[in-house]
C-alpha cells in the first residue's frame, strides 16, 4: 500500500472516530433549550398547539410571556409597556383576517405598543426596540403561532398606519 495513501486513510479513520465520539456527548438542540431554561437563561416558554397559549389571569398577555417580562431587570414603566407590546402581539393570534376594522386596530395597537416603549427608553430607544423584538420572537414560538403571524401580516399588506401622537403608553 502506498505510504501516503496509508496515512490518509488512517487520519480519515481517527478523524471519523473523534467526530462520532463528540457526537455521542453533545447534547441535542432539545436538550440544550432545556438546560438553559433551567439555568433561567431562557424563559419556559409555552409550546402547545394551542394558538393562544395559556392566559390565566386573562390580562391578554400569555402567562410565560408574563412571567419573562416580571423577571427582566427594567423598571415597571418599561416592563408595563413591555406587557403592552406583548398583548398587542398576542391579539395578531385571533384578530378576524377578513375585517379590515379589527386588522386596523391592531395595527394601530402594535405601532402604539412600539411608539410607548421607544418613549420610556428614551433616551435609548434602541433598547426598546430589541425587547420588542425579543417578545415578538418569543409570542410567536411555535409554528402555528409564526404561520398565523405570517397570515396577520399578509393581511395586513398594503394597509397604512399613522404615527400616533401623545402618550401611547396605557
Amino acid at each position: 500500500m502506498n505510504k501516503w495513501l496509508f496515512w490518509a486513510v488512517l487520519f480519515a479513520m481517527l478523524l471519523v472516530s473523534a467526530c462520532s465520539e463528540d457526537a455521542l456527548h453533545t447534547p441535542t438542540l432539545a436538550q440544550q433549550i432545556k438546560t438553559f431554561e433551567a439555568s433561567g437563561a431562557l424563559p419556559k416558554l409555552d409550546v402547545s398547539k394551542d394558538i393562544k397559549g395559556t392566559d390565566q389571569n386573562q390580562n391578554g398577555v400569555r402567562d410565560d410571556i408574563d412571567a419573562w417580562i416580571s423577571t427582566l431587570p427594567i423598571t415597571d414603566v418599561q416592563k408595563k409597556a413591555a406587557t403592552q407590546k406583548a398583548e398587542v402581539f398576542q391579539k395578531t393570534l385571533f384578530v378576524d383576517l377578513t375585517d379590515k376594522a379589527a386588522l386596523q386596530v391592531v395595527g394601530d395597537g402594535l405601532m402604539a405598543s412600539t411608539f410607548c416603549l421607544a418613549d420610556v427608553y428614551e433616551p435609548k430607544m434602541e433598547e426598546g426596540f430589541k425587547l420588542a423584538s425579543k417578545i415578538e420572537a418569543l409570542t410567536f414560538n411555535t409554528k402555528q403561532r409564526a404561520m398565523r403571524y405570517i397570515q396577520y401580516n399578509k393581511a395586513r399588506s398594503g394597509s397604512v398606519t399613522s404615527a400616533p401622537t401623545g402618550n401611547t403608553c396605557k
